[in-house]
């Protein structure tokens, strides 16, 4: 019966069934005409057209309240949903709500929705929610509010009125909660701030770096022309803080004889560029005249940029003041060339001392003769052997003089060279010295060596010349018995290596490391100063773009020169 009531899909068929009942009686029991039986036959049909057009709605809006009702479910378990009356009372919650706030339905129910309001959030937030609802128009936010343990969490909510008979009497809300892409968004603002932070530090403390350091940074940009001097460096050129400097402005600075050379090196650098290179390293020394007519002598070593056109986009780098560095060098190498030549003088008179004797010997030989005998009695040949012996000495006399001219000449000279003539030429000066001290001399070769080198020899055999010569002062200073130098050249695919080894014991651990250092030395002030070795490597690295280094061995120290083989 409570059915019947309460579902018009029943009643709607109930009527049908009593209509159609109705009809049939009347038909086989009340009525004669045949009009009105065909009258009734044809209503008949109709009701009953209309019952199977009925099941047939009845089954499509089962069909659709289905699909309603599962996109209903689909919706609450993804969002959430209130609704509340005119004073903002909730009067409904899904089960999406409850499950965010940490509430239950009962305790929800009649609440206002005050009870999640955070305390952050501002009170005209809330003025223009409701200013917005009160004129019917819809409400759209982000909602900070306070769980039921205390936390917070985040939703964004649509708001809109709910009218019936066009009068508003109650409103709906649909949120969504943002809590993790807020706190995410709000970690990442953190991390970003932080690392803007630091950044702002760093570019203070680079900043300070650049401006306190002698050495000047700068930048130029290629496509803007725009260039760039560090403030410090700005200022120790001469400019003024203020003075907008261009790229023309600061090669004016260099004098007009190296300018185009200058131009030059930078347009080699950038020709290098290949296709695999982002960038090239470039590093060109060159002189600065700074505003104020202070001459400088400046390293400049940075990097030039490309885009995928192969264009030079940027270029940048540091210059480097090495006018007091060069002047060092200047100093350092005189008095290395001081002490060589001192080396030399030494190595020059016991050169001569044996030519000397032999031509004083020659002399006296052929005065004995013309005291003993008529002059008119002396052969000729005796007179002719005598010359000949004398012109013999003075020409080695005068080839080591040569020699001495060419080691302690300043002028650098590049030549064509074998490294076994060096050695041998270096075999020929310290000879004498070595016959003196008994101390052994060996060359030995591993193959054919006959690379053709273009350089400075005269320097190369001043290196090897101060290595020889550190050998026999410490060959004397420890009295080895049987003391020895053995000087190897061999070869590899890249290089060829000249090595000079002795068997005086080997050098200290504790000093190994430091003998390549300006002024280092274990000798005595009036022996040596120290600065041979190191202008040996100088030598060696900077002319010659090679390697000089030391090792001990179980007979004592080996030094090894390596230096590429020509292209």
């Amino acid at each position: 019966m409570f059915s019947y009531l309460f579902n018009p899909h029943l009643r709607i068929q109930v009527t049908h069934f009593i209509v159609i009942f109705v009809l049939l009686v009347n038909i086989m029991f009340f009525t004669e005409n045949q009009i009105s039986l065909l009258l009734q036959f044809v209503l008949i049909i109709a009701v009953v057209l209309h019952h199977r057009d009925d099941m047939n709605l009845k089954k499509s809006f089962d069909e659709v309240e289905t699909k309603f009702r599962e996109d209903s479910n689909i919706f609450d378990r993804n969002n959430v949903v209130s609704e509340s009356d005119l004073n903002g009372d909730i009067t409904y919650v899904n089960a999406k709500f409850c499950e965010i706030s940490g509430y239950t339905k009962e305790e929800l129910l009649g609440k206002p929705h005050s009870i999640f309001r955070s305390p952050d959030t501002p009170e005209n937030f809330y003025k223009e929610l409701w200013d917005t609802l009160k004129r019917g128009e819809s409400f759209h936010g982000v909602f900070k509010n306070i769980k039921k343990d205390g936390t917070a969490f985040w939703m964004d909510s649509s708001i809109s009125p709910i009218r019936k008979n066009n009068k508003i009497i109650a409103y709906k809300a649909i949120r969504f909660d943002v809590t993790a892409e807020l706190l995410a968004k709000d970690i990442l603002r953190h991390e970003r701030d932080e690392k803007v932070s630091l950044l702002k530090q760093q570019g203070k403390r680079f900043e300070f770096v650049i401006n306190s350091s002698r050495d000047g940074f700068w930048d130029f940009d290629v496509l803007k022309q725009v260039f760039y001097l560090s403030d410090g460096w700005k200022k120790r050129l001469g400019f003024d803080a203020d003075e907008e400097i261009t790229y023309l402005k600061y090669l004016a600075l260099i004098p007009n004889d190296y300018r185009f050379e200058h131009h030059q090196a930078m347009h080699d650098m950038l020709d290098e560029f290949s296709n695999d290179l982002e960038y090239v390293h470039f590093r060109i020394r060159y002189p600065l005249v700074t505003k104020r007519g202070e001459r400088l002598l400046i390293e400049d070593v940075g990097d030039a940029f490309f885009n995928d056109k192969n264009q030079p986009t940027r270029i940048t780098g540091f210059h480097r003041d090495i006018t007091e560095q060069e002047r060092q060098n200047k100093i350092i190498a005189s008095q290395n060339r001081v002490a060589a030549m001192g080396e030399m003088i030494g190595n020059i008179a016991h050169q001569w001392r044996q030519p000397i004797g032999a031509i004083n010997n020659a002399l006296n030989n052929l005065e004995f003769d013309i005291e003993l005998e008529d002059l008119t009695e002396i052969k000729a040949e005796t007179f002719l052997e005598t010359s000949k012996k004398v012109k013999s000495y003075t020409a080695h006399l005068s080839k080591t003089i040569d020699d001495f001219r060419k080691i302690s000449s300043d002028e650098k000279v590049k030549t064509h060279f074998l490294i076994k003539d060096v050695i041998d030429a270096a075999y020929e000066i310290v000879l004498d010295e070595y016959n003196k001290h008994q101390i052994s001399f060996i060359v030995s070769t591993e193959g054919e060596c006959t690379c053709e080198f273009i350089g400075y020899e005269r320097e190369l055999l001043q290196v090897l010349l101060n290595i020889l010569n550190n050998a026999k002062d410490i060959l004397i200073e420890k009295n080895i018995a049987t003391p020895t130098v053995t000087v190897g050249l061999f070869k590899n695919e890249k290089h060829v290596c000249v090595t000079v080894h002795d068997n005086g014991g080997g050098i200290h651990e504790d000093i190994i490391e430091k003998i390549f250092d300006p002024y280092f030395t274990t000798k005595h002030e009036s022996v040596g100063t120290g600065i041979g070795l190191y202008m040996s490597k100088k030598i060696i690295t900077e002319h010659f773009g090679g390697k000089l280094y030391i090792e001990n061995d179980k007979d004592g120290a080996k030094f090894y020169i390596s230096i590429p083989k020509p292209i």
